[in-house]
Parts: C-alpha cells; sequence; structure tokens
C-alpha cells in the first residue's frame, strides 16, 4: 500500500503543470507569429480598402462614357457635373473627374499616407497594355476612344503593395 501511494505523488507531481521555460517558448513563438501576421492583415485590409474605392469609381466611369457618348469630346470635369455625386466613406476621401477624363481615387490616411494615397483610372484604346497611353478626352486626338479604362497610371502614387495584381505598373 505504501508503494502504490509513493508512485500516485510521483505522477501527481510530473502532471502538476508547465515549466516556466515551456511558457516562455509558447509565448515567444505567438510573439513571432504575431510580429509577422500583423502586418500582413493591415495590408490585406488596405488592399480590400482601394478594391472600394474601385467599385465606387464605377459610377464616374459611367458618367465619363455617356457624357462622352453623347457629347463628345468636351471637359469632362464641367460636362459630367450634374451626373456624379460622391459622399465619402471611411476608406475613400474623393473621388473627382479630371478635364481629361481621368478619374482620381484619393483614399482616406488609415488606408494610405496623405500624398500617397491616390489611384488614377485613366481613358484609353489600350487597357491591357503593360503601360497604356491616357487619352485626353477633352481634345479633338480623343475622339477616337473605344471606351476602354486602365488603373495602371503613371500618376497614381499608391505603395505598389496595395494595388491590385492588374494596376501594377510591372508585372
Amino acid at each position: 500500500m505504501e508503494n502504490t501511494v509513493s508512485i500516485s505523488r510521483v505522477v501527481q507531481a510530473r502532471d502538476a503543470g508547465f515549466t516556466l521555460i515551456e511558457v516562455m517558448v509558447v509565448v515567444a513563438i505567438i510573439g513571432i507569429l504575431v510580429a509577422v501576421a500583423v502586418p500582413k492583415y493591415q495590408d490585406y485590409i488596405a488592399r480590400s480598402r482601394i478594391v472600394e474605392g474601385l467599385n465606387l469609381a464605377s459610377a464616374a466611369k459611367l458618367a465619363v462614357t455617356e457624357t462622352f457618348s453623347s457629347r463628345g469630346t468636351v471637359a469632362m470635369d464641367e460636362a459630367t457635373q450634374g451626373s456624379f455625386v460622391f459622399a465619402p466613406t471611411r476608406s475613400v476621401k474623393l473621388i473627382e473627374i479630371d478635364p481629361s477624363g481621368a478619374i482620381a481615387i484619393d483614399y482616406q490616411a488609415n488606408v494610405a499616407p496623405a500624398g500617397k494615397n491616390t489611384l488614377y483610372l485613366i481613358p484609353t484604346n489600350e487597357p491591357d497594355a503593360i503601360i497604356p497611353r491616357a487619352i485626353d478626352l477633352s481634345k479633338p486626338e480623343g475622339s477616337s476612344w473605344a471606351g476602354g479604362w486602365s488603373c495602371r497610371s503613371a500618376e497614381t502614387n499608391l505603395a505598389s503593395q496595395l494595388l491590385p495584381a492588374e494596376c501594377r505598373l510591372s508585372k
């Protein structure tokens, strides 16, 4: 009987819990995982907000396309004034149409820092080109526009890791 009691005490002592070293190793592993995962998660959230801006800009693209098809080459910012209205969101500060027909999407500071937060959509006849040539819809040479759009513009100043793959200048 005495032998059985001493064996049960040894088993209980071994199963009492984790040692300090084991706990520190687990905490270190969790710390490393968090250090890698948090920046990736923040980029993922910012990229989803960039896509939100692209989706909101579809109304501006429609306004420019319809204005061009009905009126031809005109200053698009003035010609689309009544047909496109934008209300800021948590992610998108401003969407505006330039006189040339290009659309500038300015993002809030929670997406990208000020001065590096604009994405341009440009009217082009070569939307699938690596570096598409923008067409100025306010000038006569813009009269041959076929209705194509590209988000690959040299004027875009967002960090390339935030851009969707189809908007990056280098593929």
